[in-house]
């Protein structure tokens, strides 16, 4: 059997020992110099100095004006159930007065429901759906209006 000399065991621990007490180079760490590492050519890419605004699309032709969500009254699809005419009354209470305003404005009575805030169940937004979902927040707001 081989005997190993108590130098040839320190040696490890010596090595670990003298690596706690290196400080990293910050330089080495820096935005650029990982672009640099990872780059194909060597060199960093900049980094952009501000934001840029995102660009928002006009509205398409029958929607209501807001940013585009499908199966919401921003979905040009969603005349099926008329949702894109309900631009008018968001942000209204819905009371008698409202309520009958939004009857009157679709010409119906049928597939409408008010879904009142924290009530369960889900309601999918489908613009293919001719029922027309009206969300209300905790004070009987009307905040959206879904097909669906």
């Amino acid at each position: 059997m081989t005997k190993l000399s108590p130098a040839f065991l320190a040696l490890p621990l010596a090595l670990v020992l003298s690596a706690c007490g290196s400080e990293p180079d910050p330089a080495a760490n820096s935005a650029d110099s990982f672009a640099a590492r990872i780059n194909q050519n060597g060199t960093a890419t900049p980094v952009p100095q501000g934001t840029v605004a995102p660009t928002v699309a006009e509205s398409k032709p029958g929607a209501a004006p807001g940013v585009f969500v499908p199966g919401t009254q921003t979905d040009p699809a969603s005349v099926t159930c008329g949702a894109n005419l309900m631009g008018p009354f968001i942000g209204q209470p819905a009371d008698e007065v409202t309520r009958a305003a939004i009857t009157e404005t679709l010409g119906r009575t049928d597939n409408l429901r008010f879904v009142v805030h924290g009530s369960p169940g889900y309601v999918n937004p489908d613009p293919t759906n001719p029922r027309l979902s009206l969300m209300l927040d905790e004070q009987n707001i009307i905040r959206d209006a879904r097909c669906g």
